[in-house]
């Protein structure tokens, strides 16, 4: 069993007592993880780094210079959140890494266009033998939510597991309605939510197809759905998991929010941003 006190243990030691119990108890979470040799996260080169400090946007200046992007994390938020839980996030993190030895391992992909690098962060050496990543540890406190994009397939399905248990338990910015999951089926949800990132979730009333995309309906006219382009589509199907086969069955997806005269459409880029519930599941 892995405890996140662990984390904190060092931030008391080194004096930072200002925590408080809301703190303490974010980090008092307790998740089975396997051994770190096993840890599905823990995936490439292995790089020594120090850490300055830490932006809102859970940015982490390294010492090296570069700017670094935890992989699998969403950057941004949606209008109307509230801003505290983005000082707190940064907080947080900062206090873990202070002064810790830190295992960077970065993604494929080079600098995005504001410089960053994503990777991969964990606490390195025996002080962080079996801890997640970082990135786990902060969904897993109600921090952030999950971004696929470029995330291994084991390593995503740890980070929803994650995200799901802080969401089950109103974490952080869970008890945020401005930053929950909207349900499929509440058109009223989805306004003022143009051009936004959400997670929606709800059962599906019907798939339809046209003109390449599906179309993956939560209702009748006029109500939410999600919409699937055609390449991601057929890699659902390739993957085992043809839409056509999920009417009637859970589905939460993450994606960009266009408000149309038929309906909101929440247009969804990647396979890896719809989960699907067993058939039969409540």
């Amino acid at each position: 069993m892995f405890n996140t006190t662990r984390l904190n243990e060092k931030a008391r030691a080194a004096g930072a007592l200002a925590l408080g119990l809301l703190a303490l108890s974010l980090l008092a979470l307790s998740l089975a993880a396997p051994p770190a040799q096993a840890d599905p996260c823990r995936v490439g080169e292995v790089e020594t780094v120090a850490a300055l400090r830490v932006s809102e946007r859970l940015e982490i200046a390294l010492a090296d210079g570069r700017l670094a992007r935890l992989a699998g994390l969403e950057a941004s938020r949606p209008r109307g959140a509230d801003p505290a839980r983005a000082l707190e996030a940064a907080a947080d993190l900062e206090r873990w890494i202070e002064g810790a030895p830190l295992e960077w391992r970065p993604g494929r992909a080079g600098p995005d266009r504001w410089g960053r690098v994503a990777g991969s962060l964990f606490i390195a050496g025996p002080e962080g033998a079996g801890l997640p990543s970082l990135a786990q540890a902060l969904v897993e406190a109600g921090h952030a939510r999950v971004d696929p994009a470029g995330v291994p397939a084991p390593c995503l399905a740890a980070l929803y597991a994650s995200e799901a248990r802080a969401r089950a338990a109103g974490r952080g910015l869970w008890s945020d309605p401005a930053q929950g999951a909207l349900a499929g089926a509440d058109a009223a949800a989805f306004a003022g939510r143009a051009g936004q990132v959400v997670l929606v979730e709800g059962r599906v009333a019907g798939v339809a197809t046209s003109g390449g995309r599906v179309f993956v309906n939560f209702g009748g006219r006029g109500d939410p759905a999600l919409v699937i382009p055609r390449a991601q589509a057929r890699a659902l199907e390739r993957a085992g998991r043809p839409p056509a086969g999920w009417t009637g069955r859970m589905v939460r997806a993450r994606g960009l929010v266009e408000l149309r005269a038929g309906g909101p459409r929440v247009l969804v880029a990647l396979p890896e941003a719809i989960e699907v519930a067993p058939a039969g599941a409540r």
